[in-house]
């Protein structure tokens, strides 16, 4: 009997280019609703259990539009969340380059353990990602479940199935709008895709 939980990084948000994007709550844009319109398209067969966002605009807002196509309601859970950036979030990371510059630096030295002034750090993401993949596994047995998350909140959880160290959660290249997934086996918990176009057929 197989779980399957889809990992699926919002689409753009409007007003993101250059600026530090963690909590603050931008709107999806035009150019992210479209994608995911796309991608709901790509969808065959019967709808997921459950559909999941993170509660910020950008993610509830791709979210809706697939459950819009699945005639399902999206439930919120913060553990989705993008990491928290703290007194940077909002903010350009060239203004924060040039004020902060010095503990901007110790901070890319270390960004998985170190958090941002006032915010989290990637470790901290990581225990509220995999503390919710483990409890959907253990709760959707036998089902199929979408979340809608952020680049942070979902290299932490497949960080967390791969074993990988977080300071390689980089190595896991993700765009918006793409889709990832994990399943269990009879080994237990395995990566199935990342970073895919669309949907399995």
């Amino acid at each position: 009997m197989t779980t399957r939980v889809f990992l699926v990084r919002h689409g753009v948000a409007d007003g993101a280019e250059g600026i530090a994007v963690g909590q603050v709550d931008l709107p999806l844009s035009e150019k992210g609703a479209e994608g995911f319109r796309d991608l709901a398209r790509s969808w065959h067969g019967r709808p997921p259990a459950r559909l999941f966002a993170s509660g910020l605009a950008r993610s509830d807002d791709s979210a809706a539009i697939l459950g819009e196509a699945w005639k399902l309601d999206v439930v919120v859970d913060e553990r989705l969340q993008e990491m928290d950036f703290g007194d940077w979030d909002g903010r350009p990371w060239s203004e924060i380059k040039a004020n902060e510059g010095a503990f901007l630096k110790r901070w890319m030295d270390s960004w998985w353990r170190k958090p941002a002034p006032g915010g989290e750090s990637l470790g901290d993401v990581a225990r509220r990602a995999s503390q919710w993949l483990d409890e959907i596994l253990a709760a959707h047995a036998g089902e199929t479940v979408v979340a809608v998350a952020h680049g942070g909140s979902i290299r932490s959880a497949l960080c967390h199935v791969l074993e990988l160290p977080l300071e390689r959660a980089f190595y896991l290249h993700l765009d918006h709008g793409r889709v990832s997934s994990v399943f269990t086996t009879f080994r237990g918990v395995e990566v199935e895709m990342v970073n895919a176009p669309r949907f399995p057929g």
